[in-house]
């Protein structure tokens, strides 16, 4: 997630991408419709005054430079010619950037973690939209799991924890908790310092050398199972497991953790939070996995209605 300090994210390509589209697909017919409808005008005007008034080709000069006036270019960063932004212009561009921000999130929840990362090292740029639309998102939750876990782990009263907070976006966690522990911050993408780019299901970190792990709204990958085998790979025994998503991605919440379970892990807690919006559960670690595929490890994607 990228702050507003860092400032807007550009995406004037994407844009011009689409503008030289619709032209394409436009252009060849629009000029001969708008020549069409401007005779029927002329013959309706000719047949209402009975012929007593035509439009000469002064007037139609006039017509077409009031039109030239009336209509701005926008220019490479989607300001018009004297650098202001109207509402419509607005209004557009935040429409688009959202369109693709819809796009980019169901790309993830139907790829593996490899085949995302791969997608944001070719295209740095998607990552940027992504992140901002996902941020644009969060501001609107009357609710934001990050902050009860924070909350949590404050509460806890143990300096000197070790955290892998997995999907961690611009790291919040850390920014919040690294002056009390240890904060490993893993993202598709290094969007600051504190963030290291790593595929979740392969994490940089030593075997049984964190005390918890957190998901964050990030279990959005195909191969699921890999990212919750790796949790367990480099959590201690004891240590705590966070996950937080939204209910309705729960085709079966009692499989669910039924199938975490098999996965060398004990529900220790499970709460909903903004009228059952979300559901946070915390698991114990156990021991080794028992089964790498489990029944009911399944979680459905977020996909959006077209519009």
């Amino acid at each position: 997630m990228i702050s507003s300090k860092q400032g807007d994210v550009d995406y004037s390509e994407e844009v011009e991408t689409l503008v030289t589209i619709f032209k394409k697909q436009h252009r060849p017919w629009r000029n001969k419709v708008r020549k069409k409808a401007a005779k029927e005008a002329k013959r309706k005007l000719k047949k209402e005054n009975g012929n007593e008034y035509t439009i000469s080709s002064s007037d139609v000069q006039i017509m077409r430079k009031k039109r030239r006036s009336r209509v701005k270019r926008i220019n490479s960063n989607g300001s018009t010619e004297n650098g202001a932004m109207n509402r419509q212009e607005i209004n557009d561009r935040e429409g688009i950037g959202s369109s693709l921000f819809r796009y980019i999130n169901e790309q993830l929840y139907t790829m593996s973690g490899a085949k995302a990362m791969e997608l944001f090292r070719k295209d740095p740029q998607a990552f940027k939209l992504y992140h901002k639309g996902y941020q644009k998102q969060a501001n609107k939750w009357p609710f934001n799991p990050v902050r009860i876990i924070i909350q949590w782990i404050k509460s806890l009263k143990h300096n000197g924890l070790v955290i892998a907070d997995l999907g961690c976006g611009n790291a919040t966690i850390a920014d919040a908790l690294s002056h009390i522990a240890t904060v490993h911050s893993f993202d598709l993408v290094a969007v600051n310092d504190r963030v290291v780019a790593c595929d979740m299901s392969m994490v940089p970190l030593c075997n049984e050398s964190v005390d918890i792990v957190i998901f964050c709204l990030s279990l959005m990958g195909t191969n699921l199972n890999e990212y919750l085998i790796e949790a367990n790979r480099i959590l201690k025994k004891g240590g705590f497991l966070k996950i937080a998503e939204i209910a309705s991605r729960f085709i079966s919440l009692k499989r669910f953790i039924h199938a975490v379970a098999k996965m060398g892990f004990a529900i220790t807690g499970k709460m909903m939070k903004d009228g059952g919006y979300f559901v946070i559960l915390e698991f114990m670690k156990t021991g080794k996995v028992v089964q790498k595929r489990p029944i009911g490890l399944i979680l459905k994607p977020c996909l959006y209605k077209k519009r």
